[in-house]
């Protein structure tokens, strides 16, 4: 590969979850990520396709990708991520694992570690960053991967509007097409319907309600946007084997 590449917002993040999490990605904005699996277990499902990670695991999310993950630990998961916007022209990537040695993984938290500091540390982190690319780049695969525009658009209006009431007709609608072709687009793709995708962001932020508010179920479930507080118990324990009552006692007592 010929071209110039260069990066910029360079930014760590550190995300700590109990026992189950779904996560949306950052659908607006999104930044190619380097990650390291602390605890836990997961896989990041993308264009009908799953990677599955587990503790120790170094991976690269790339940016032009709609990605989104869901997460298992015992009981917790721990993930760090080096994250930035990746300048290129015809850089093509899709989600997967490193092979690296622990060299790598001990740059990636000393990146972090400095990402924390004053300017000078700022400097010298970018510094890192570019050294850390020239040795894993070579180690990508990289892939004519076809990104699926309408799927992503439904995808990304999901996940902005979820605690919002919306049929598939309309998501449809929204996307140009019809609801039947967008309903096998989903199941193709994703193996899910858009309803089934649209619940598991639902509980995913029921789940961060759970663990970062002291609101009742009753209004989390309205939060979330379920219509029926039975149906939305009814879909976290599909999702979490357990109730929302008892995720939260276990999530606060240990």
């Amino acid at each position: 590969m010929n071209e110039n590449i260069y990066v910029s917002e360079l930014s760590s993040s550190k995300h700590i979850f109990q026992k189950y999490h779904f996560c949306r990605g950052n659908s607006n904005k999104r930044k190619s990520r380097f990650g390291i699996i602390l605890r836990g277990s997961g896989t990041y499902i993308y264009l009908g396709k799953k990677l599955k990670v587990t503790e120790g695991d170094v991976v690269f999310i790339p940016e032009n990708i709609c990605c989104y993950s869901e997460w298992y630990g015992d009981p917790e998961i721990e993930v760090l991520y080096l994250s930035c916007f990746m300048h290129y022209e015809t850089f093509k990537y899709e989600p997967q694992l490193l092979y690296v040695d622990d060299t790598v993984k001990h740059d990636i938290l000393q990146i972090t570690e400095l990402l924390s500091g004053g300017q000078a540390e700022n400097l010298e982190a970018y510094s890192r960053f570019y050294k850390l690319l020239q040795t894993v780049i070579v180690k990508l695969k990289q892939t004519d991967v076809e990104v699926d525009k309408t799927l992503q658009t439904a995808m990304e209006y999901i996940m902005a509007n979820y605690n919002s009431h919306f049929s598939v007709a309309e998501l449809a609608k929204t996307c140009c097409v019809s609801e039947s072709t967008l309903y096998h687009l989903f199941q193709r793709v994703l193996g899910l319907s858009p309803i089934s995708f649209l619940n598991s962001v639902r509980i995913n932020m029921a789940i961060e309600f759970l663990e970062r508010s002291e609101y009742s179920i009753s209004t989390i479930s309205r939060e979330v946007g379920f219509n029926s507080e039975n149906y939305f118990r009814k879909v976290f324990a599909e999702f979490t084997g357990t109730t929302p009552l008892k995720y939260k006692k276990e999530t606060l007592n240990p």
